[in-house]
């Protein structure tokens, strides 16, 4: 198909060809909302547990396992047609100079496709700057009815892999239209992917030729035109918060990132791309090792390296020959890392955007186009490289329609038993394909046995470390399409009693991975590959703050006493009648959230040694304060709350990176920039802040002029609040003078999840979870008398999870040390407690830090 067009044809579609087929689909049917199921019942009775193969097993053997009452019927979420609305003109748009298409203008384009009734355009969420998300939806015309039983058809994938295996062999999904997703321009200033798929959606909205509308008829193909429209503007890579949201995928802290997730969570998609750039040879994965765990990678790899082939053979067609690389004896390719490397370009985490898509069984490839236009260059020759960028990501995805089309029962087959494989608890297969172990490079065809967990509880009550992160666990996991119960009664389970409104994750499910991925600690590969191109450890269930539990005996699920639920939500609760003092230990965000709502309604709290917050007991705010942040206040009696010490607001100064900024606003802090360059203008002033959190170099106190720096002096003397992270934290502690220690620190590329030991009695840490994230770690080999240690590593084998190399001798090492220094109270952190505002768990950490006055 010809999808080489200029775009300024596509304004003239229209005209050009006109309508094609029949109405345009309709709205969505509305989605039925649905409720977490109230717990029932206070009998300690133990649900059937037995040894045995498991739910599916059972089912496929003719038992028939005692279902609970359904999740609400969700209705057919059917491609709809929004108005897309028109934006002011922006004649600094970043697009413009790149001689690429102007973020203001994609709405008329969008329109202009429109009148095509094959295609149907959504407004998917907003960015950060209240720009409208696009996706654009093309397939053939398909009546409601059909719809909806497409619809079933892409459910049953999930809910019964078997069966719908048995449908294919029968021909029931012979008229079934795959999925396919093209992502675009989630770094802003890496623009060609939106061009290159605005191009090829002009011939699947107008072409006549048979081969489009073959296509058509064989799938829904979804275009995310510009994942991040603020950075297209304003050419960054980032996000207008600052976020590399190709680093956020695991976490979705970005609404951008969310938006994409609920559509890979609607869709799961056969196939997906990720354009991006720029290399000197365009690049199309599947990467190099460490391939992730969680993945069924030996049936990802059959088609991701010949879905790749296909891609690299359209490229090459192109004839542009700055476009590939030059092989020893004169041919040309392009860069397949899984092929032609050995290490450095890996799918271990699912902070990439095609990582995270491959968790919903989906062949996800991120594509490299390979001229950078930025920087010094004449404008004649910026646009030949954009030209050539745009052509290259058209023929990529020409490339990856053509390889679906034509493989589109064996891609479906190969979903279906990457989810069949979970429903059945199977194990996971090393790589077996022989073109795969012929092209591999290094040890790229290397993958490691795998076993999951039976399940995961998530427990209520006592057990539960935070009620409020449990929720917010158990909700995440419900938004990225996993499904979790909820026990009515109290029950046992492999020798453990759990209390009713215990959350029970079965891992015989279709996207089993995501799940382990979500919960699991991982695993150390420092030993398997000298190099990792990003981070190497991840954990929502080890980071987040919620107890979550392993069971690893082969039980069956019976599902007697257990509601599948559609949403979760922690409700607080304050004691009843009216105690003198109510007291609030911060083990969660929502914590950090509630002590700052009260100090900002005016509300006069205290502080414990051990770091709970004293409320008296006539604040009427309690209450409120508990229901909106899913807070439990407890009673406290006088002689508990005797030598608390008064907590105020806190004015922030940060000197710190966009993820933490990020992140101490989740928390409800208002933080503000401090640099030394704006104390010394005079822009900001040490009376307008409280506490310091300093966690780069923006902030050097031996570049203060004179006055500012007894300004500084004054500060500090005066009572300020000092928090310093990592190397630019250990920098200014030893430039200000203040704690003595002494510093050393692991490889700057090691990364990972480690087993802490903290001081019970600590304002800071005393609550801390077992575990803390570390990233470039710093570390303390010798501390003062007047140094506490707040956190330690624990011993041998404390890295859990991740890649460092050396760690041996940061064992049993402090990472978190506090005490007062010239008036000021001092904490320092080795460890990475906001990175990317994932560790929400150790986020508390911070924020006592930040309210400790020295006491």
């Amino acid at each position: 198909m010809d999808v080489r067009r200029p775009l300024v044809a596509l304004l003239a579609a229209v005209l050009l060809f006109g309508p094609t087929s029949t109405a345009a689909a309709a709205p969505d049917d509305p989605v039925v909302p649905g409720a977490v199921d109230s717990p029932r019942g206070q009998s300690d009775t133990d649900l059937p547990f037995d040894t045995g193969p498991g739910l599916a097993a059972a089912g496929a053997q003719g038992a028939k396992p005692h279902q609970p009452s359904a999740p609400p019927a969700k209705l057919p979420g059917k491609p709809r047609n929004d108005v897309i609305r028109d934006v002011p003109v922006d004649h600094s748009d970043a697009s413009i100079p790149m001689n690429l298409i102007a973020y203001h203008d994609i709405p008329a384009a969008l329109r202009a496709l429109q009148q095509s009734r094959r295609i149907s355009v959504e407004v998917i969420g907003q960015s950060v700057l209240g720009r409208d998300l696009h996706l654009v939806v093309a397939t053939a015309p398909m009546r409601d009815t059909e719809w909806r039983k497409w619809q079933q058809l892409s459910d049953l994938r999930f809910s019964d892999p078997r069966a719908a295996l048995a449908k294919v062999r029968a021909g029931g999904y012979d008229s079934w239209r795959t999925p396919l997703l093209v992502n675009n321009n989630i770094h802003g200033n890496e623009w060609e992917g939106t061009d290159a798929s605005l191009q090829v959606l002009q011939d699947l909205a107008f072409s006549t030729d048979p081969e489009v509308i073959r296509m058509l008829d064989r799938h829904v193909i979804a275009f995310v035109v510009t994942n991040n429209p603020d950075g297209r503007v304003a050419a960054t890579r980032a996000n207008a918060n600052g976020f590399d949201m190709n680093r956020d995928q695991i976490t979705a802290a970005q609404p951008e990132v969310r938006a994409v997730r609920a559509q890979l969570v609607r869709y799961s998609p056969l196939t997906m791309l990720d354009i991006h750039g720029y290399v000197s040879c365009t690049l199309i994965e599947p990467a190099t090792g460490p391939h992730g765990d969680n993945y069924e990678y030996d049936l990802y790899i059959r088609h991701a390296l010949r879905n790749g082939l296909a891609m690299e053979q359209a490229v090459l067609a192109t004839g542009e020959t700055r476009a590939s690389c030059v092989n020893p004896d004169g041919s040309r390719r392009i860069d397949i890392p899984f092929r032609d490397r050995t290490q450095g370009w890996d799918d271990w985490p699912p902070i990439f955007t095609p990582m995270y898509a491959m968790y919903h069984g989906t062949i996800g490839h991120t594509v490299e186009v390979p001229l950078n236009p930025r920087g010094n260059l004449t404008e004649a020759d910026r646009h030949e490289r954009t030209r050539i960028n745009t052509a290259v990501a058209v023929a990529a995805i020409r490339g990856n329609l053509g390889y679906a089309t034509e493989n589109r029962t064996q891609l479906l087959t190969t979903q279906l038993e990457w989810f069949r494989r979970g429903v059945a608890g199977a194990a996971t297969r090393p790589i077996d394909d022989p073109l795969a172990i012929s092209l591999a490079g290094g040890d790229n065809a290397r993958t490691h046995p795998q076993s999951f967990p039976r399940a995961y509880v998530i427990p209520a009550g006592a057990g539960q470390r935070s009620e409020t992160a449990a929720a917010r666990l158990v909700q995440f996991m419900i938004d990225n399409g996993l499904t979790v119960h909820r026990a009515s009664r109290p029950f046992k389970l492999d020798g453990s009693r759990y209390e009713s409104g215990s959350y029970v994750v079965d891992m015989r499910q279709a996207k089993r991975g995501l799940a382990n991925a979500l919960l699991a600690v991982g695993r150390d590969v420092t030993s398997d590959f000298d190099a990792m191109y990003d981070i190497s450890a991840w954990s929502h269930g080890h980071l987040w703050g919620a107890t979550v539990r392993r069971v690893t005996r082969d039980v069956t699920l019976m599902f007697r006493d257990l509601r599948r639920v559609t949403g979760a939500g922690a409700t607080g609760s304050v004691p009843s009648g009216r105690p003198a003092y109510h007291g609030l230990a911060v083990n969660s965000v929502a914590g950090v959230q509630a002590v700052n709502e009260l100090l900002a309604d005016g509300v006069k709290l205290s502080r414990t040694a051990e770091g709970t917050f004293v409320v008296r007991g006539d604040a009427p705010v309690v209450r409120r304060v508990a229901e909106t942040h899913g807070v439990d206040f407890t009673r406290l009696t006088p002689a508990q709350v005797r030598g608390a010490t008064p907590v105020s607001p806190t004015r922030l100064g940060v000197a710190a990176n966009a993820g933490e900024v990020f992140a101490l606003r989740q928390m409800g802090f208002e933080p503000i920039s401090v640099t030394h360059t704006a104390v010394n203008t005079g822009s900001v002033s040490f009376d307008d802040i409280d506490a310091l959190f300093v966690s780069t170099t923006a902030f050097n106190p031996l570049s203060l002029n004179a006055t500012q720096s007894a300004a500084f002096e004054r500060w500090l003397a005066g009572g300020g609040t000092v928090v310093g992270r990592g190397a630019a934290g250990t920098q200014l502690n030893d430039r200000g003078g203040l704690l003595d220690v002494t510093v050393a620190a692991g490889r700057s590329d090691a990364n990972g999840i480690v087993a802490v030991e903290n001081d019970p009695a600590s304002p800071i840490t005393g609550h801390a979870l077992p575990t803390a994230f570390v990233d470039a770690p710093q570390y303390f080999t010798r501390v003062g008398v007047d140094v506490r240690v707040d956190q330690r590593l624990a011993g041998e084998g404390f890295l859990l999870a991740g890649h460092w190399g050396g760690q041996e001798a940061a064992a049993g090492q402090p990472v978190v040390v506090s005490g007062v220094a010239r008036g000021a109270s001092v904490t320092l952190f080795g460890t990475e407690p906001l990175f990317r505002a994932h560790p929400e768990g150790l986020y508390p950490q911070v924020a006592n830090a930040l309210w400790w006055n020295g006491s």
